[in-house]
């Protein structure tokens, strides 16, 4: 069930991209697929800490977000695929970027201001 739901985001998320506007080498939803793909088991409650795949993702995803333009991309994306997860646990969310030793500058959570 949860390897289906996992395709089904992929796909939609997938979908999404091809309708965002954004400037040329932006960060896109595209983008964020492998860090959900890999960090899913931990934001579901299946294991109780995030893979090392996870957090080198969570780590990728850092680097990437280099501007402020990126950095609200990235979390405007991360509140759009969320509730293709509503199983996923707020708190493992928030906990993600400590456990993974990541400082991101916005919080994993459905109800983030992206625009600050």
């Amino acid at each position: 069930m949860v390897k289906r739901s996992i395709i089904f985001i992929f796909v939609l998320v997938s979908a999404d991209v091809f309708l965002l506007e954004s400037p040329a080498e932006a960060l896109t939803c595209f983008d964020i697929i492998p860090t959900v793909m890999q960090c899913a088991s931990f934001a579901l409650g299946m294991v109780s800490q995030p893979s090392s795949q996870c957090c080198n993702e969570l780590g990728r995803l850092h680097g990437m977000a280099r501007t402020t333009y990126d950095r609200r991309q990235a979390c405007n994306c991360l509140k759009q695929i969320a509730p293709q997860y509503p199983g996923a646990m707020d708190a493992n969310l928030l906990a993600l970027p400590q456990l993974c030793r990541v400082a991101l500058a916005y919080p994993i959570r459905r109800d983030a201001d992206c625009s600050k």
